[in-house]
């Protein structure tokens, strides 16, 4: 991605209800199951880091937002106290510290659900997503909550071909004649359809972040760590 070239923010003074709290009021598992898309991977990066081995991580994720869905344990949540991201950290951090895995063993042979997550695909990630020299699990965590919610936002925009082709190559630092070549598209418009795609993309990110903040500060904050992330 071009540093900056996003320009990801925009407009963060109006503030409405966010997912997080409809999740809340509603005691709604569809909504919760929503958020869990963008966040499974870097809660099982987090488990990785915190040297657990694969299979391992694998149970210790599906356990954790199981729980979260079966036992209600995020309404107890309050959104005013912090950002979702961090709220799920400290959790995992609590789950990690109390679970024992004869407890664990037991309650999969007792059928807990199981969700629809690829771990195969989460393995060959974390396998790519190498940590930077000293950093800690909970700053790979971060990491991988904002790739995963760049890569979630712009696969939102796969209908857009052959503009989404020509958006790829630009954040492949490809000129706007190279572009036209391998799409077809004339200059003008690959100009025009790199522009509107950065548009709808910060539009998508900007929305998908307010789902899990209470404040504008919180997504001001939001915003400017996502994009520092990213680099």
């Amino acid at each position: 991605m071009r540093r900056g070239e996003t320009k990801i923010g925009g407009d963060v003074r109006g503030f409405q209800t966010t997912k997080w709290n409809l999740v809340l009021a509603a005691h709604d598992a569809a909504a919760m199951e929503a958020l869990i898309r963008i966040y499974w991977k870097p809660l099982y990066f987090f488990v990785r880091r915190e040297g657990y081995d694969c299979e391992t991580a694998k149970d210790i994720v599906q356990e954790f937002l199981a729980g979260l869905l079966e036992r209600g344990a995020i309404f107890q949540a309050d959104p005013a106290r912090g950002r979702f991201r961090a709220f799920l950290r400290a959790s995992m951090s609590n789950f990690l510290k109390d679970r024992s895995k004869a407890a664990s063993r037991e309650k999969r042979e007792g059928g807990r659900r199981t969700l629809s997550l690829d771990f195969a695909r989460g393995e060959a990630e974390y396998e790519k997503l190498q940590p930077s020299a000293g950093e800690t699990p909970e700053q790979m965590l971060s990491r991988a909550w904002a790739r995963s919610l760049w890569e979630d936002s712009l696969a939102e925009l796969s209908g857009e071909r052959p503009h989404l082709e020509a958006f790829r190559l630009y954040l492949k630092n490809e000129d706007y004649a190279g572009i036209a070549r391998k799409t077809g598209l004339s200059e003008s418009a690959a100009k025009v359809a790199v522009h509107r795609l950065k548009g709808k993309l910060r539009e998508l990110i900007v929305a998908r972040i307010r789902e899990t903040v209470t404040t504008p500060k919180d997504l001001k904050e939001e915003i400017a760590e996502f994009r520092e992330l990213l680099g």
